[in-house]
């Protein structure tokens, strides 16, 4: 029977090409001011080089494009990675959660660096809903997904053991290959606009699927391992 639902956070209860899109307006901004282009042509550029595949080095790359030196890249990144996100929740997320909350312990277990995803947290105003928040980076960046550290400590903190949680990720790799070897089911949400959501993966025929949160009563059910189910 499952007692507890475990969620990453990026692509998952939220769209994480957002965070970008405001990091990028910030530096753009940065840049205009220092005379280099219009803040629009910036951040354009910043996304084209993002979004079109190449997610490392964006600033490095930019740098080039934009002509402004490389010994300003170490300072950009600073910046993206402080500023405060203007994110918001996935359109189905709240309603779920709060539905969730009421039969569920509930847990969030996500990768990243530990500042940048506090700020996450603190912008989607999510964190009434957990009872457990597990950052893997606060145990060090070895232990971020698909370490099973940060999700056996999820369970430990919601007094379940594995066998009583499932997990809900986007990332075949770090969520689903982690929430298994972990010893819990997992459940991967394909999210439109979600960077893994139209990727396939060896194994994904064997893996639940969902495309938003008002999917996952009815799957839970299905497999019969609902508060209500056999």
């Amino acid at each position: 029977m499952i007692r507890a639902i475990l969620f990453d956070l990026d692509d998952t209860l939220y769209i994480e090409g957002d965070f970008f899109r405001s990091g990028f307006a910030i530096v753009a901004a940065i840049l205009e001011a220092r005379g280099i282009a219009p803040a629009a042509e910036a951040c354009a550029i910043l996304e084209s080089i993002h979004f079109g595949g190449q997610r490392e080095g964006v600033f490095d790359r930019a740098a080039v494009r934009l002509d402004f030196p490389a010994s300003w890249v170490p300072e950009l990144v600073r910046i993206f990675r402080s500023h405060e996100p203007a994110i918001a929740p996935a359109r189905d997320v709240p309603a779920a959660l709060e539905r969730l909350h009421s039969r569920y312990k509930l847990g969030c277990v996500t990768d990243g660096w530990a500042d940048v995803q506090r700020r996450k947290l603190v912008a989607l105003g999510l964190e009434p809903f957990f009872d457990s928040l597990v950052i893997a980076d606060d145990k060090g960046r070895a232990f971020w997904k698909p370490h099973t550290l940060p999700f056996l400590t999820c369970c430990q903190q919601l007094g379940v053991v594995p066998e009583e949680a499932v997990f809900v990720g986007d990332n075949p790799e770090r969520d689903v290959r982690g929430a298994y070897s972990s010893g819990m089911a997992c459940i991967r949400i394909r999210r439109h606009l979600g960077y893994y959501s139209a990727k396939d993966f060896p194994g994904d025929d064997a893996v639940a699927e969902i495309t938003d949160l008002t999917e996952l009563d009815a799957l839970l059910q299905r497999q019969g391992c609902t508060e209500e189910g056999p």
